[in-house]
């Protein structure tokens, strides 16, 4: 089969990818427990406002820093090319290959596990009511949800297109909702609950400043997902000028959603009533609109979900495509459909995956809470390894010969670079078995890398010329 069969279609535009980022995450976060979490950590309501704030500021940072590395190398896989291409040498890249395994055994199918679980909640006590389901009401529906958008994302780009596209409208409206229904009810009840800007509740100012942190680790958590559109470089119209400004468009507009919802919260609920209740969103339902809004909210909220598991499966099928072309002995995984043009057995081997960690978690929603701390420890360690990748790809490269650069350098990639370091140790801090044991997984990727690589094609390294930059 020639080179032109075997490339991606290139058809999203720069609104396509953002919706994909925008999908994955607006995800069920922001309506239900992290508002609380972060609540704990911090009483008033300066301190939670800002614990949003620097979020987003933080996700800004990465995204430019995605930005220029994507501009670089503008092909599918994302975080894998760009520490393939840099920290490979003669022949040997350890770093990318291991980054791979920890996507496609840990971090991409728990999150994709997550959300079904959470969806399979929200559904179970808003309509199914009844246990009636063979493996269990949640269960079933989370093995359903998982199929049904790893089917999509099989058959054709298109359709997992547009249906991303509409899932994320769905969700912009609904929080656009809460907050231009907030703001009308706002004058009656100012003068209720009416938040301190600032207080410590007699805490020091150190450990005013170490709650901040500890908070700071959930809102990441919540803003993840802006480095997802990078995946998807190769099937972009025009990657070196679309992939930065969906990427910059995505996380201002996050920003602006979750920064005005938390708002509404805090003033509808106070902060000591955001700390006491998981789904503030359905509690602002039930408030303004009764039982019924309740059950309405508990269907957006699997709205939102069921957006980020399409846009996980989607660009999760590229990662898996990416590291599956370059050793031999996984080269049949790289098949692309002969009609669609859907890199298929990727996609099927994430779906694989999920149904197991689904079948282990046996529709306990509790399994949430393990998966998440499970893949937050090697998450922020590769995205740290990125980072460091970009300064080193800027010494090989001609200043002038880089479409996008990110502004203030080397100012604000070191500067991401020091929080991905305070969100390890936040993650090993608050769960250090569930961290470590994500840590243990990537540890077994070593042994399996030097016997794939026996049977190993020798990839092409890209040299630091101009004629590489911004080419795919």
């Amino acid at each position: 089969m020639n080179d032109e069969n075997q490339s991606l279609r290139k058809e999203l535009a720069w609104w396509d990818c953002s919706a994909i980022i925008l999908g994955i995450i607006i995800g069920t976060g922001i309506f239900s427990v992290f508002p609380q979490l972060i609540a704990n950590h911090n009483i008033s309501l300066g301190l939670i406002m800002l614990t949003w704030i620097l979020g987003g500021i933080f996700a800004l940072l990465g995204a430019m820093c995605f930005a220029e590395l994507s501009s670089i190398f503008p092909s599918a896989g994302g975080d894998y090319t760009y520490l393939r291409n840099i920290y490979s040498f003669k022949g040997e890249s350890l770093v990318s290959f291991l980054f791979a395994w920890t996507q496609v055994f840990v971090i991409r199918p728990s999150s994709i596990v997550i959300l079904a679980l959470i969806i399979g909640n929200e559904l179970d006590k808003a309509i199914l009511k009844t246990n009636w389901m063979p493996l269990g009401n949640v269960l079933t529906t989370a093995l359903v949800v998982v199929f049904f958008f790893t089917l999509t994302n099989c058959l054709d780009l298109k359709t997992s297109k547009k249906l991303q596209n509409t899932v994320t409208i769905l969700k912009i409206s609904s929080l656009l909702l809460i907050i231009v229904v907030g703001f009308l009810k706002m004058q009656n009840v100012q003068a209720i609950n009416s938040p301190v800007l600032f207080t410590v509740g007699g805490k020091s100012f150190w450990n005013s400043l170490t709650g901040l942190w500890s908070a700071l680790v959930l809102s990441m958590w919540v803003y993840g997902g802006w480095n997802e559109a990078v995946y998807v470089a190769e099937e972009s119209k025009n990657p070196v000028r679309d992939i930065p400004k969906s990427l910059l468009v995505a996380i201002f507009t996050v920003s602006v959603l979750y920064i005005c919802v938390n708002y509404i919260y805090i003033c509808f609920l106070s902060p000591e009533g955001l700390a006491k209740t998981s789904n503030p969103a359905s509690d602002l339902m039930l408030v303004w609109f009764g039982a019924k809004g309740s059950t309405i909210m508990s269907i957006i909220i699997s709205l939102s979900a069921a957006g980020a598991i399409n846009g996980l499966i989607f660009t999760g099928g590229r990662v898996s495509y990416a590291i599956f072309k370059d050793y031999s002995g996984l080269s049949n995984l790289t098949h692309l459909h002969p009609k669609h043009r859907t890199p298929r057995k990727a996609i099927i081997a994430n779906f694989i995956l999920s149904v197991i960690l689904l079948l282990i978690s046996c529709g306990k929603i509790e399994f949430v809470e393990s998966l998440t701390y499970y893949t937050a420890g090697v998450f922020w360690y590769f995205i740290g390894l990125v980072i460091i990748s970009l300064i080193l790809a800027r010494r090989n490269l001609p200043k002038g010969k880089i479409p996008f650069k990110v502004p203030f350098y080397p100012f604000f990639p070191v500067l991401f670079l020091c929080i991905t370091a305070g969100l390890i140790w936040g993650s090993v801090k608050f769960k250090p078995f569930e961290t470590l044991a994500g840590i243990s997984i990537l540890t077994l990727g070593i042994p399996l890398y030097y016997v794939l690589n026996l049977n190993r094609d020798q990839f092409k390294e890209i040299p630091f010329d101009d004629s590489n930059i911004g080419s795919s």
